[in-house]
């Protein structure tokens, strides 16, 4: 039986919310991300570098050939900073988390690629509008 029709594992469908970006999610989402960069004392382009480095020797530590497509494009970071998501790339945010570390407006720690997508979706708890301000 799936999991979606299993009455215990859904007990509180008022839990239960679609994923979809919210108008101001991605824009919370792309500040804290900037922020980070900036940290960092990355330039967009750095960051590209920085992506490209970091998934070129994931692929060398596990053996497997490297892609030509490795990283992230200076395109895609601005596009994410500036909250311009229309599509979520799911490997292009785990990167970007990975590698500059932004930090969870919730937990204090680095930001996990699963709660930059609910920051995105200002799916609970992080749809409370004074975790981002400043």
């Amino acid at each position: 039986m799936s999991g979606l029709s299993n009455k215990t594992v859904v007990d509180n469908r008022q839990e239960l919310r679609p994923v979809r970006f919210t108008e101001t999610g991605p824009m919370r989402l792309g500040k804290i991300l900037k922020v980070a960069r900036r940290e960092t004392g990355w330039s967009v382009s750095e960051t590209e570098f920085k992506t490209k480095g970091y998934e070129e020797a994931l692929f060398t530590a596990t053996n497997q050939p490297v892609p030509r497509d490795v990283g992230i494009s200076a395109a895609t970071v601005n596009r994410y900073e500036r909250g311009k998501l229309d599509n979520l790339d799911w490997r292009s945010l785990s990167l970007l988390c990975f590698v500059l570390k932004p930090i969870d407006p919730i937990t204090n720690q680095p930001l996990e690629p699963t709660n930059a997508l609910y920051i995105a979706c200002e799916h609970p708890p992080y749809n409370d509008a004074q975790l981002y301000e400043e």
